[in-house]
Order: C-alpha cells, then structure tokens, then sequence
C-alpha cells in the first residue's frame, strides 16, 4: 500500500496554469501637496545639528526634523501611559519561595 502511494507521488508535478491571473501592482502613493510641517521642538534640534556640519541643506533639516517626530511618535506608542514612569528607587520584584525537599 505505501509503494503505490510513493509511486503515485513519484510522477512529475504538474505545471501551474499558464492562465493563472496576477494581481496587478498596486500604485505607489504619490506625495502629498502640503506636508505635515515637523513639531518647533524637532525643527529646533535638527537646527541645532548645524554646529556639527555646516553643510546640510534645509532640505536635509527637514528630513533630520520629521525623523525626530517619527521616533517620538514610536516611543509614545511603546510606552503610551507615561504615568507607569520608574522612580529611582523602584526595583524588579523578587519572587522568594522554599521547595521542600522530600
């Protein structure tokens, strides 16, 4: 019985449709007219990369800036209640529990 089914299985596989429909590509999303201008406290901390190259274009700022507000927008989403901040003296719990021996 399990030699007619590995011989069954032994056959070349059969080729896949040639009439099989693909999904057609879906097109990219083009920019939008006005941009989401980037946060005053972002637009500042990629002025002040400045200092560190004197060469970056204002497009460059401009990029810098809504990395920045991308980035703080993740770390609300990691930690959306900031009420659940640590102190400094707050520590991991410690489990103590005694096995009995037997």
């Amino acid at each position: 019985m399990l030699a007619s089914k590995a011989g069954a299985q032994a056959g070349a596989p059969e080729p896949a449709p040639a009439s099989s429909p693909r999904p057609a590509p879906s097109p990219s999303p083009k920019p939008s007219a006005s941009p989401k201008p980037p946060s005053p406290l972002a637009a500042a901390l990629a002025l002040s990369m400045r200092r560190f190259d004197t060469n970056l274009a204002d497009k460059d700022l401009d990029t810098i800036a809504h990395a920045i507000d991308d980035n703080r927008k993740g770390a609300a989403r990691l930690n959306p209640n900031k009420a659940t901040t640590l102190k400094n003296g707050d520590e991991p719990v410690t489990r103590f529990a005694v096995e009995r021996s037997r």
